[in-house]
């Protein structure tokens, strides 16, 4: 069973990529990770954390969607063409680290969802007819891959803005 939070958290800068990419090739999308982190270590930047996938359009899972490879940073910085700079708003998080890695976030989604609901919290959503937009919608991987090659071992933080 998935533990639920609710955080109070301050904005959060990151400099990313922003893609659109489908489940099916979900590789392209994992490719932008190490040259946000290459550009980060040219620029003499400090990563502040794991890659944070923030998603900010999607219609179902096997339709493209839009959404940002960032790493989060103590400012934000400008790393040129190709990479965006932002920050992930201040606010309250509906948040959830679940146990299985990435195999398990479909069903996290959903329960965070059905949670929400049932405990009458409203997420930052808007549904268009292009798709569901988010405000802050986020998985951040805590575990190094390269540290710990077992998926069903790496650490995920799921977070939902709130209205």
């Amino acid at each position: 069973m998935t533990v639920f939070t609710v955080e109070q958290r301050p904005e959060r800068p990151w400099v990313g990529v922003s893609t659109t990419g489908e489940l099916a090739h979900w590789d392209r999308v994992n490719a932008h990770v190490p040259r946000v982190y290459g550009a980060l270590a040219a620029a003499g930047a400090v990563p502040q954390g794991g890659p944070i996938y923030q998603y900010h359009r999607l219609r179902t899972a096997a339709d493209p969607m839009d959404l940002t490879v960032a790493v989060p940073v103590a400012d934000r910085l400008d790393l040129g063409d190709g990479f965006a700079t932002g920050a992930l708003p201040a606010g309250r998080y509906l948040v959830a680290r679940p146990e299985g890695g990435p195999d398990v976030l479909a069903r996290t989604h959903r329960e965070m969802w059905d949670w929400a609901g049932v405990q009458g919290l409203e997420l930052a959503v808007d549904e268009r007819a292009d798709g569901i937009h988010w405000a802050a919608r986020t998985e951040q991987f805590l575990t190094d891959p390269q540290s710990e090659p077992d998926r069903s071992r790496w650490e995920v933080e799921v977070a939902y803005l709130l209205r």
